[in-house]
């Protein structure tokens, strides 16, 4: 409630400076011999791009880099990594408390004696964050699946920088920005991480 109220201010301020700034625009333009609505739509133009520069381009971006790099991929069904690890699947035992290390390259969690969960996390043009997720057999250093989903990392709730007040900028993970929900692709990696983690599938 208090960071909505203090947004709303924050826009109403800038809308009325905006008014102010196209009233005095038309009066210059005015005064110069050029027509009153050229120097109002210039000083407009000029009073957007301050503020919402990137909305489009930013938009723009993320919904190509969703389209183009993100989704699910599965490189090897964990059948197949059986019949190339005869015998393996059968001795793994499931970490229910995952253990966690982090690099400056990524985030790992160990789900078993061979398989761990790898997050890389980079940042594209205008903030946009990339989430790499894989399953990845740890002594082969093969990667059985990976989830690739972008979003603009902010928190407009609970805001720790001016970034998070610009909320015309968020932009959530790739599959809860379409409506339909046609690709729960975030779903899919869980469930055949789970898979390998306890070697059955997830009960629904």
């Amino acid at each position: 409630m208090v960071v909505g109220f203090i947004i709303l201010t924050g826009l109403i301020v800038y809308l009325i400076i905006s008014i102010v700034m196209i009233f005095f625009g038309v009066r210059y333009a005015r005064k110069k011999g050029i027509p009153g609505w050229k120097g109002g739509v210039l000083t407009a133009v000029v009073m957007y791009l301050l503020m919402f520069w990137d909305f489009i381009p930013f938009h723009v971006a993320y919904k190509y880099y969703c389209a183009t790099e993100g989704g699910y991929t599965l490189n090897q069904t964990l059948e197949a990594w059986k019949e190339d690890n005869p015998g393996v699947a059968e001795t793994l035992v499931p970490k229910k408390e995952p253990e966690y290390t982090k690099t400056e390259v990524k985030e790992r969690y160990i789900l078993n004696q061979r398989f761990a969960w790898d997050i890389y996390t980079t940042k594209h043009i205008l903030g946009i964050r990339k989430r790499d997720n894989r399953v990845v057999d740890v002594e082969k250093g093969e990667v059985l699946a990976q989830y690739i989903d972008f979003d603009s990392n902010q928190n407009s709730l609970n805001p720790k920088k001016f970034r998070d007040f610009r909320f015309w900028l968020e932009a959530p993970s790739c599959e809860e920005s379409d409506g339909l929900r046609t690709r729960p692709w975030n779903y899919v990696f869980n469930k055949f991480m789970y898979l390998v983690q306890y070697q059955r599938e997830f009960a629904k």
